[in-house]
């Protein structure tokens, strides 16, 4: 069974007040949902651009935007086209609440990975050795044999999904599962892509994704050097001559080092994007709620008037909460019946003052583009 070695430092519990605080700044952030979209779209793109740089993808950033979204006959621009997609799932895996599995794992990395002919739906670990780098370089390494891989996965799993391990604080738990992945290196490729990908969804499904704006890569970008060699941390080339049962240390101050720069940036871009929103924002749109907001952007941009089963299938809630809603909301001043004698209230318009605010900004559209939906652009 896989049981790794640290100690925590005052450096770690350092970096996880500073990560908590970013966290904690972005979850309390009264970001519009199209803006909060449109982070997360940039936070993914960069992470592909960064993370395929960082494994050697010699497109440059205007050839990788344009294959984020198309396949590709070229490999290098498959494998931007891939990470993009092993993005989306870890999306869905979040909202599905997917445990990580050995399944799991080799599906994510079948996503990754570039082949040709018929792709398969789950990777399946190496049949040979690998090695990571030359041996003249000070980056190289020889991970575990190929007959090795499929028990220290198995260990690998069970250490992830293990109760004392889910005590352990998830920045730190990511930490451990990006090392010990990239040390089994289960793979002939795509092992550095799905470590990540893994640390992001450790943090992602324990409250600590940052809504989906922050992006790991953007730390080990900057100084690649310094990124193997904090993996390296010293240690035998050799898988068998110290690595299987080596202390964690250094690795996890480098790791949460690189978590909290990375968390603040999140949190610094999110707050000067909420002081420039509350800057231009008329004070009337400022009080909506996100709900709130879907609802008068529909009003101010395709329907006049909404009926109660249309603001359900709109906001996606059962009947009953969404008379409850729209109830507070005509209390409130934000909605009215359009027929104030009706004994059932069935269809609903915006309240006077909102619609003449809804007038201003269909004659000035360009003003509040926040407001717009992608389709609507």
């Amino acid at each position: 069974m896989f049981k790794p070695r640290f100690t925590t430092t005052m450096k770690m519990v350092h970096h996880l007040l500073e990560i908590q605080r970013a966290s904690t700044i972005i979850d309390q952030l009264p970001l519009p949902a199209d803006i909060l979209k449109e982070l997360q779209k940039e936070a993914k793109e960069t992470t592909v651009l960064l993370s395929t740089r960082m494994e050697g993808n010699e497109l440059d950033d205007d050839q990788k935007r344009k294959s984020l979204y198309r396949n590709s006959d070229n490999d290098l621009e498959q494998e931007v086209f891939n990470l993009m997609k092993a993005i989306d799932f870890l999306d869905d895996s979040e909202r599905r609440n997917l445990p990580i599995t050995e399944e799991w794992i080799k599906k994510i990395h079948a996503i990754i990975r570039v082949s040709h002919g018929r792709k398969p739906r789950f990777s399946e670990y190496r049949t040979e050795q690998n090695r990571v780098g030359s041996r003249n370089q000070s980056g190289f390494y020889m991970p575990p044999e190929h007959a090795d891989v499929p028990a220290l996965m198995e260990d690998y799993v069970a250490w992830l999904n293990a109760p004392e391990s889910l005590e352990i604080p998830a920045p730190i738990r990511a930490g451990i599962a990006m090392w010990q992945f990239l040390t089994i290196h289960p793979y002939m490729d795509g092992n550095g892509r799905t470590s990540r990908m893994i640390a992001t969804y450790i943090l992602r499904r324990h409250q600590f994704g940052l809504k989906g704006l922050f992006i790991l890569e953007n730390f080990y970008d900057r100084n690649l050097n310094a990124y193997y060699k904090n993996l390296q941390m010293g240690l035998s080339h050799n898988y068998y001559f110290g690595r299987h049962d080596a202390d964690l240390t250094v690795w996890l101050d480098y790791f949460l080092e690189g978590l909290a720069e990375v968390d603040a940036q999140a949190a610094q871009i999110a707050l000067e994007k909420n002081a420039e929103l509350l800057r231009a924002e008329p004070e009337m749109i400022r009080k909506l709620d996100v709900h709130q907001r879907q609802v008068f952007r529909q009003f101010v941009f395709k329907q006049e008037e909404m009926s109660i089963t249309e603001i359900m299938l709109l906001l996606d809630m059962g009947d009953r909460t969404a008379r409850a809603k729209i109830k507070q909301w005509t209390e409130s001043g934000f909605l009215r019946p359009k027929d104030p004698n009706a004994q059932r209230v069935r269809t609903v318009v915006l309240s006077e003052a909102y619609g003449k605010l809804g007038d201003a900004i269909r004659q000035h559209p360009q003003q509040y583009g926040y407001l717009l939906n992608d389709e609507d652009r």
